[in-house]
């Protein structure tokens, strides 16, 4: 399974659509992005009932990641009811989120 990719006006209405959604800003070529795109999709089956998984490429729609003030990639963004709840702007802080998305899925 690969990550839905969405555009930034997908995005945006998935995020005002409410619930929750779990977000991976990345670039093409960022390696740890890629890294950590592998990792969210092998959790994201089990989160389906909780969340939607989604990823943007900010090469292509950088005006995305502006709102959340994002200096680099990768990137996760959790929002719930149309609203980010919690960002995690390093590879250690995005690899530890799935690790516990992880652990919840088991």
């Amino acid at each position: 399974m690969s990550l839905n990719q969405y555009t930034d006006l997908q995005l945006q209405e998935e995020i005002q659509r409410g619930g929750s959604v779990l977000v991976l800003y990345r670039s093409t070529f960022c390696t740890p992005c890629h890294t950590i795109a592998g990792q969210l999709e092998a959790v994201a089956p089990a989160l389906r009932e909780e969340m939607t998984v989604t990823s943007v490429n900010i090469d292509l729609f950088p005006q995305t990641a502006a709102p959340l003030e994002l200096r680099s990639v990768p990137a996760l963004a959790l929002y719930k009811d149309g609203q980010p709840i919690t960002v995690m702007r390093t590879f250690v802080a995005c690899q530890s989120f799935i690790n516990i998305l992880s652990s919840r899925t088991k």
